[in-house]
């Protein structure tokens, strides 16, 4: 279940449909060509980010991933262990850590975009690349609005672009996680 919800936030952000086109809109204090190649290179982490998740690469994902969304797959992680529900899904998938499941997460989001949309990977992360539109909040973090939603914030982080998705992805893990501490923490996040 949490899972599912989780799958169907993600693919909120990567519908086959996409429209729109992008329109920067950089801070005051930023000059035209920091706010041109601060754009590009968020562009191209959202790119690398969803390719690595519609291709199963964990490593890539951690590393382009804001520490806040690696926490909060972390904390999903443990809810879904400590949920009676889940504990044999997680079995029947060989999940037995936060990695596994990050990779089991992908794997559902991959499996269910790819059907939808009749692309490759590379051209789906592309198209999406494209079509975010990205306005900037001050010279390290920006708001990234994907299919008219808000949907991440992109925070610079020793001089890369990472990709902050626990705000959106909350909403659907709350309605999920039952336990009140764990309820706690995420929203804490």
């Amino acid at each position: 279940m949490i899972g599912s919800a989780l799958t169907a936030v993600m693919l909120l952000w990567w519908p086959p449909g996409l429209a729109g086109t992008p329109s920067p809109r950089p801070s005051i204090s930023q000059g035209k060509a920091a706010s041109d190649q601060a754009t590009h290179a968020i562009r191209e982490s959202i790119f690398e980010t969803m390719k690595a998740f519609l291709t199963g690469d964990v490593k890539t994902v951690k590393r382009l991933s804001a520490p806040r969304t690696l926490d909060l797959i972390n904390l999903v992680y443990d809810a879904a262990r400590e949920d009676p529900r889940l504990q044999e899904d997680l079995r029947n998938a060989r999940v037995t850590n936060a990695n596994d499941f990050l990779r089991f997460f992908m794997q559902g989001i991959a499996n269910q975009y790819l059907q939808a949309a009749p692309m490759q990977p590379e051209q789906a992360a592309r198209k999406v690349a494209n079509d975010a539109v990205i306005s900037f909040a001050n010279q390290s973090e920006a708001r990234i609005v994907v299919a008219g939603s808000d949907f991440a914030r992109a925070r610079l982080a020793a001089r890369e672009w990472k990709i902050d998705l626990a705000d959106s992805l909350k909403k659907a893990i709350l309605r999920e996680v039952k336990n009140p501490e764990m309820r706690a923490r995420i929203k804490s996040l």
